[in-house]
């Protein structure tokens, strides 16, 4: 029951959020944007989202494959595909996360729970990390002339000895390929930024790149607490608010929250085809169709 009413609790805050934001907007101006929109700009920003979700499946399977767990990327994708779609539709408590400890601990029992549980933290912490990383350079960028921005820089060579101590004493298997799993989360992320650049330009929106690249990267850092469905409602609050601070359409700004969140949506409901699918192949051959080639 408790479980239940965590994700009613979630469902309210979402559609509060959304309303106080299109309460504070002119609807209209979001309407005709969207309207307005080029569609095929709009059909290729959905590519580079794509890409982010195989970079960001790769950065998992490569922590488990340091750790001598053997799932393959194919079986990565797979893995996350499934968990997206837990993760934003299921009302119970098995959330994304919860999805992919379980299929893990059920196909890999000799690992343990714990080293699982800390290489899914992990794989959390890292794609966190550098959201505050390439959200920390863009502002230096944007307001260089800001005397708090200089503390940016300062904290680097203090945060990236904490990352690597951190790493070393928790999962110390995640320091070989320490390189390569930051290489894959710069890409997930870059592949993001990449999709609302599509959608900005689909409405004939080509400047302040910089101030909308920050404003999706701290609305991406807001997302990661689970306060709302799929952080829908939380992004748009962001984007509306920080519209105001740095100064651009407040419009174009959530129709592109709002537009990139349709994409999350509808990228996390072909998880369903793959759930159907892995049931159908248990029912059919009484085993399990979780793919790890």
């Amino acid at each position: 029951m408790m479980k239940y009413l965590k994700w009613l609790l979630k469902l309210s805050i979402t559609v509060a959020l959304l309303w106080w934001v299109f309460h504070r907007i002119d609807l209209e101006s979001v309407s005709k944007a969207i309207g307005k929109a080029d569609k095929l700009l709009l059909a290729l920003a959905l590519v580079p989202y794509l890409a982010s979700r195989i970079t960001a499946a790769m950065r998992l399977t490569t922590i488990l494959r340091a750790h001598e767990v053997g799932l393959s990327h194919y079986g990565g994708i797979h893995l996350h595909w499934i968990s997206m779609f837990y993760g934003m539709f299921l009302p119970g408590g098995l959330g994304g996360d919860a999805y992919k400890l379980l299929r893990l601990k059920q196909h890999y029992p000799a690992n343990g729970t714990m080293l699982l549980t800390r290489i899914l933290l992990w794989d959390r912490i890292i794609g966190f990390i550098m959201l505050g990383l390439l959200a920390g350079i863009i502002a230096m960028v944007r307001f260089y002339d800001n005397k708090l921005i200089a503390l940016i820089p300062a904290l680097a060579l203090p945060g990236a000895g904490t990352l690597w101590w951190s790493a070393k004493k928790w999962l110390p298997g995640i320091i070989p390929v320490l390189g390569r799993i930051l290489l894959l989360s710069f890409g997930t992320q870059v592949f993001q930024i990449i999709c609302t650049g599509f959608l900005l330009y689909s409405m004939g929106e080509t400047s302040h790149w910089a101030d909308y690249a920050l404003l999706f990267l701290l609305s991406s850092i807001a997302t990661v607490f689970p306060l709302s469905i799929g952080g829908i409602g939380v992004r748009e609050l962001v984007y509306l608010r920080g519209s105001v601070l740095l100064g651009v359409s407040e419009p174009i700004a959530v129709t592109v929250s709002v537009l990139f969140d349709i994409i999350v949506t509808a990228t996390a409901v072909t998880g369903a085809a793959l759930v159907i699918g892995e049931r159908t192949g248990v029912e059919a051959e009484g085993g399990d169709t979780f793919a790890e080639r």
